[in-house]
């Protein structure tokens, strides 16, 4: 029997051809889920990326990513990805005042308090009954002071896209984090050993696919790694070199 974990991190071969793969749950979802969704991103990731060297999808309760390079432990915040809820809200300055201020306190929950696990949500009181619902979170193998980077940059993109938004999350390859007017995450959650932006069962996927014409049987190689962690099986596909959304 398989320890199922909800952040993971795996290597594959020997150097020069080592591939690294991590994936990352979103905390509050159940082990099941958690296991459902990185079947689907390798589903995801192998069709639609299976000649890149490096790649990162993020589906609605999960992250997985694959490289060349090492990236345990390294802050990575370059191209980072926001979507918001195309619905606006008439009073967009109090809401924004409400998630600077909720999303601050958050993220240094996160990131130096130790039984935080880099991992935090708060539910504020806002206007006619609503609350605004925050979520932040860093990936484990970050160090304090750049799990709080990580999210400080998150912060910024989501204050330069998506301040008159009802809703907005921000994907990044080292952190997570999320503001709605409902509760999207569950209060209670299960010890830790395609994403969407507002309501509704649409689901989106999001992939950056960066460095391409790498082996074919290198990718094949991680992935089989990582998916015999899981005890899981997947198909290969080609897809083109792209930044997908898909419904």
């Amino acid at each position: 029997m398989l320890l199922f974990q909800k952040i993971f991190n795996t290597s594959t071969g020997i150097d020069p051809d080592r591939v690294y793969a991590q994936y990352m749950c979103l905390n509050y979802v159940t082990h099941e889920k958690c296991s459902t969704c990185i079947a689907a991103a390798s589903q995801d990731i192998r069709t639609l990326c299976p000649g890149d060297k490096e790649a990162v999808v993020w589906e609605e309760d999960c992250q997985l990513r694959y490289s060349n390079q090492s990236f345990l432990g390294i802050l990575d915040v370059s191209g980072n990805i926001p979507q918001y809820n195309p619905e606006n809200i008439s009073n967009p300055e109090d809401l924004s005042l409400i998630v600077n201020k909720t999303l601050s306190g958050l993220i240094k929950k996160a990131a130096f308090d130790p039984s935080a696990n880099m991992y935090a949500t708060d539910d504020e009181p806002f206007t006619n009954g609503d609350s605004v619902f925050s979520l932040v979170q860093c990936s484990t193998d970050l160090s304090p002071n750049d799990c709080y980077k990580c999210l400080e940059v998150a912060i910024k993109n989501v204050t330069t896209c998506c301040k008159s938004s009802r809703g907005a999350r921000i994907f990044s390859r080292s952190c997570y984090l999320r503001y709605e007017l409902y509760a999207f995450y569950n209060s209670k959650t299960e010890s830790n050993q395609t994403l969407v932006t507002g309501k509704g069962n649409k689901s989106e996927i999001w992939i950056i696919t960066i460095s391409t014409v790498a082996s074919t049987l290198l990718v094949v190689a991680i992935l089989g790694s990582f998916f015999y962690h899981l005890a899981m099986k997947t198909r290969m596909r080609k897809c083109k070199d792209s930044f997908y959304e898909i419904h």
